[in-house]
């Protein structure tokens, strides 16, 4: 018995199906590509502690400016007070007391250099000098008892060079002597007036005045 075969039908290629499967293809070679890769782990980075450090910052407080030195003020001028002359001496020789009527008087050239100074409305020291100053005479009665000692005077002298007051700065301890240095220089003495820019002023002294006896 013979079978008929029916005839075979030429197959048709379907392009939707076949790039459904190219897709599918593509895809999994994707996927068996990275699960072949080997896994990069990255490396973990240690994060260490690091301990704060705690630091004072102290505050530096700068100095107090001080303001510029005033240059127009004048500087105050210091003077030192001259050293006192050295003092008139009166001098008896003989020890023995001599009647009032013989006694003869003492007197002296040379001429005597005083410090002086001024008033006090004037600024500067002056120097007085004594053109006629002849030594007091010694008074009787003090030298009857032997009495010595040295009187400070001041002495005020007017522009033309004359003693207008006297007075005891320090006292000879004998009252005898003071009074008779203070009458004799107001009475006999001169001096040269001291002066300040150019013309003569008035002006204080300090003269010593030593009465001694020699044996």
């Amino acid at each position: 018995m013979q079978l008929a075969h029916a005839p075979s039908r030429p197959m048709s290629l379907d392009p939707k199906r076949i790039a459904a499967t190219s897709a599918a293809i593509v895809v999994h070679v994707a996927v068996l590509m990275m699960l072949m890769m080997p896994a990069q782990v990255a490396p973990s980075k240690t994060v260490k502690d690091t301990p704060l450090v705690a630091t004072t910052i102290e505050r530096v407080i700068p100095p107090p400016t001080l303001p510029p030195p005033d240059r127009t003020r004048p500087r105050p001028v210091t003077t030192q007070t001259p050293l006192p002359p050295a003092p008139v001496q009166v001098i008896v020789e003989n020890a023995e007391p001599r009647p009032v009527d013989n006694y003869v008087e003492r007197t002296t050239t040379e001429e005597v250099d005083t410090t002086a100074f001024s008033e006090p409305t004037t600024p500067s020291f002056a120097q007085i000098r004594a053109d006629f100053a002849p030594a007091p005479p010694y008074p009787p009665q003090a030298l009857q008892r032997r009495l010595t000692g040295l009187v400070m005077l001041r002495i005020l002298v007017d522009e033309t060079g004359k003693p207008i007051d006297v007075v005891v700065e320090t006292s000879s301890g004998v009252r005898l002597l003071d009074d008779a240095a203070v009458k004799f220089v107001l009475k006999r003495w001169h001096f040269v007036p001291a002066t300040q820019d150019g013309r003569a002023i008035q002006a204080y002294a300090l003269v010593p005045i030593s009465f001694e006896l020699q044996r």
